[in-house]
């Protein structure tokens, strides 16, 4: 369940409409239907390899921990000189979360569902991830 002050216009979740779940874009009938306390049909998309690739991060083969653990990046088209990117680890126990970086330095708390994600490339650059 995904509470609605959580979701943005075009958040990507996953929707139960009667039987099926099945992934939307949050728009007017969806945020209609959490104001009417439909939150419980509403889940989040959890991070994945498939998820961050599909959303343009590039996988880092790399990566010390590779192939057991996963390092993924995409940097941010943020004026400055300072590099700004997120950056997402898969675990080797298959969890994934990601976080925004600068300089290579952690500049947010993680994230672990799309939705977040989707949420915090907004806010360091004003567009839709």
């Amino acid at each position: 369940m995904i509470k609605a002050e959580e979701l943005r216009w075009g958040n990507q979740v996953l929707f139960k409409n009667g039987p099926r779940i099945g992934p939307v874009a949050c728009g007017a009938e969806h945020f209609a239907l959490l104001a009417g306390g439909g939150a419980k049909d509403f889940f989040p998309v959890v991070l994945k390899a498939e998820v961050l690739e599909a959303r343009g991060f590039t996988e880092n083969k790399d990566y010390a921990l590779y192939p057991q653990a996963r390092e993924f990046h995409r940097v941010l088209p943020v004026k400055g000189k300072e590099q700004h990117a997120l950056v997402a680890y898969v675990k080797s126990n298959g969890e994934c979360l990601a976080w925004a970086t600068v300089n290579g330095l952690v500049a947010s708390n993680p994230v672990f569902h799309l939705h977040a994600l989707q949420n915090l490339y907004f806010a360091l650059t004003g567009e839709e991830l």
